[in-house]
């Protein structure tokens, strides 16, 4: 606003001079008849003054940044209508001072409408040059925004993935500990069943002892017995010998007495006493 309210000071200083020009230009018009000339033809159509300020708008004039100088701008060249309304009625009064007074304040009033309108332009000229770079903001923030939605997606992505590798991980780990549960199930049977089979076997080992030990009386008292039974083996033959020795004496005895009994035995000889001893027979 400093920047604006300095150019309408430079424009209004610019002006100045204008005004000298116009004042002189209207002393050497004055010895012009006004009765010549229609007074109607110098007044300023008020409706098209009013569809010129207007023209172009796009809603309420004066809502915009630096509103007041079309505000300025407006009484401006209101007055400086009047004031030409008023030059021609002093005119019509022959009243040069007061024509020439009203030629000022319309130059001052012109001066001060171009002013305001220089200033207008600025804003303007700034608010398009803002709307340009608040166009260019939306811009990069639609691409930063595109960016952060393609970095989201990407993440998600990832975050599915991971979440995927979680689940197999997770089934994997379910699966691998249902395998150590029941191997260690199988470890626990397996060491029953062993100190079970190892308590056998000790028994088994006890038994076999046992029996190696009954074997080894058994196979002492065979021994004992097989001898005593070759002994009366032994005997029972040498008795048989004895009998069968003892009954063939007799025979030959009885037989001898029964010769005797007959002529024949006369002439036999006697028998020896040695005929008696039976071989190997023991009493």
């Amino acid at each position: 606003m400093k920047f604006i309210v300095v150019f309408a000071c430079v424009s209004l200083a610019l002006a100045a001079p204008s005004k000298k020009h116009i004042q002189e230009q209207e002393e050497a018009a004055y010895e012009y008849e006004y009765g010549n000339e229609p007074a109607e033809s110098h007044y300023v159509d008020s409706s098209s003054a009013a569809s010129h300020k207007h023209h172009g708008g796009h809603g309420q004039v004066g809502y915009s940044a630096g509103g007041g100088l079309v505000s300025i701008a407006q009484g401006a060249a209101d007055q400086a209508h009047t004031a030409i309304a008023n030059q021609h009625s002093a005119a019509a009064q022959a009243a040069y001072m007061a024509k020439n007074t009203l030629g000022q304040s319309a130059a001052q009033s012109a001066a001060t409408a171009a002013a305001a309108l220089a200033g207008k332009q600025i804003i303007v000229l700034g608010l398009e040059q803002q709307s340009r770079d608040a166009h260019v903001a939306v811009d990069g923030e639609k691409m930063q925004l595109q960016q952060a939605q393609r970095a989201a997606t990407a993440a998600q992505n990832t975050a599915q993935q991971a979440m995927h590798q979680v689940q197999v991980i997770t089934a994997a780990l379910n699966a691998a500990q249902a395998t150590a549960d029941h191997a260690a199930q199988a470890a626990a049977e397996a060491a029953a069943e062993l100190a079970a089979q190892t308590t056998m076997v000790g028994q088994a080992k006890a038994r076999a002892e046992t029996i190696d030990e009954q074997l080894a009386a058994a196979r002492i008292d065979f021994e004992a017995t097989q001898i005593a039974a070759n002994k009366a083996a032994a005997a029972a033959q040498t008795a048989q010998n004895n009998a069968a020795a003892a009954a063939a004496h007799a025979a030959s005895a009885a037989a001898a007495a029964a010769a005797g009994h007959h002529p024949a035995s006369l002439h036999q000889a006697p028998l020896s006493g040695d005929s008696f001893d039976y071989q190997g027979y023991h009493y």
